[in-house]
């Protein structure tokens, strides 16, 4: 018997020992919680959203995916724009979770999955009461977005290729942070994350990207670890950044919103057309194709020049992690060439 030890957290190193026929499979979770099992699984439930993303990629088939959180399909699948390229995903049975991250226990248990992915955030009580094998995630380091990975591809027997897709990963940044790690302070564009604009303002403050890759400074963040704040017109106006960005998330809410408001026209990055939806890539905070947020943000934030040959990265990005030959039209819906086409640069930043 094959068995194959993984330890979460630190990098998550593999050790295989003799092979036979049959491969156990063997690891920690974030919890410290030792997981063993028979073979890699024929049926996986993800409570957690971005779950059917990462196994898909990862495990290169939606085919042992057997039940998966319904927010997945009204959020994640719909801002990722994976309908367009791995429309499987929509077929996925949304019965894992009742709402949010509640368990569907009566409905997991006629599912009868091999393992059921859940965040630790949540209790595990009520699923291991039944007998149901629970991998607990933990939430949300750059880190433990790097372990969902590796993670993922022992519960697909695909760890070689969670290794590559690290490994893009990490080239990417190594080569960002070349080009704008010794960029001064005053040669950074201010940023700010909008996703709700309304009677009220919310943006995202203290979000996981590192944005010293991009060469660029998030006027929201602060010491608090607080994700999301809201805040007020005069608060937007006293930060007044250059760049303003919309997650892909944020159904409704694109640049032209901000520029069609007379309230807004003395501020920065409306003057100026920088207002900017985010692309696709980003439509999960977890999907392992975000980190081409980074370099798509360099450039948005420095010009085209400053990183050239995206649209040739992101294509090939998507070749290497999910097989998929985007085509051109496909290309422009992730980089929301449409709805960003009336902000500066863009169309020629990415066509």
């Amino acid at each position: 018997m094959k068995t194959i030890v993984v330890a979460a957290g630190l990098g998550l190193l593999a050790i295989a020992s003799t092979a036979t026929e049959a491969q156990e499979v063997r690891f920690t979770d974030h919890r410290g919680k030792e997981i063993r099992l028979d073979a890699v699984p024929e049926k996986v439930a993800t409570i957690v959203r971005a779950g059917p993303i990462l196994f898909r990629a990862v495990g290169g088939t939606a085919d042992a995916l057997a039940s998966v959180n319904p927010s997945f399909l009204k959020r994640d699948y719909v801002a990722g724009l994976y309908g367009e390229f791995l429309p499987e995903l929509g077929q996925l049975p949304p019965t894992a979770a009742i709402e949010g991250f509640l368990p569907n226990v009566e409905a997991l248990l006629e599912v009868g999955p091999d393992v059921v992915v859940q965040w630790m955030s949540e209790d595990f009580e009520p699923l291991e009461r039944v007998g149901l094998t629970v991998v607990g995630w933990d939430c949300c380091t750059r880190q433990h977005r790097r372990d969902y990975i590796t993670l993922t591809g022992h519960m697909t027997g695909r760890s070689e290729h969670a290794a590559a897709i690290l490994a893009l990963q990490d080239a990417s940044a190594k080569t960002m942070g070349e080009r704008f790690g010794g960029l001064a302070d005053a040669d950074k564009p201010s940023i700010l994350y909008v996703d709700q604009f309304a009677d009220q303002i919310r943006i995202i403050a203290n979000g996981s990207q590192d944005l010293s890759l991009s060469g660029v400074v998030n006027v929201a963040a602060d010491d608090s670890g607080q994700w999301w704040k809201t805040i007020n017109l005069e608060q937007l106006f006293a930060w007044n950044p250059d760049i303003i960005l919309i997650p892909p998330y944020a159904q409704g809410l694109t640049p032209q919103t901000f520029y069609d408001n007379s309230l807004l026209s003395g501020l920065a990055a409306v003057k100026d057309r920088r207002v900017y939806k985010i692309p696709a890539f980003a439509g999960s905070p977890d999907a392992p194709e975000i980190y081409l947020s980074s370099p798509w943000l360099g450039a948005v934030a420095h010009g085209g020049e400053a990183v050239p040959g995206l649209r040739a990265d992101v294509q090939d990005a998507y070749a290497r992690i999910y097989g998929v030959d985007l085509t051109p039209a496909q290309l422009d819906q992730v980089l929301w060439i449409e709805q960003n086409g009336t902000s500066a640069g863009y169309t020629d930043t990415f066509n």
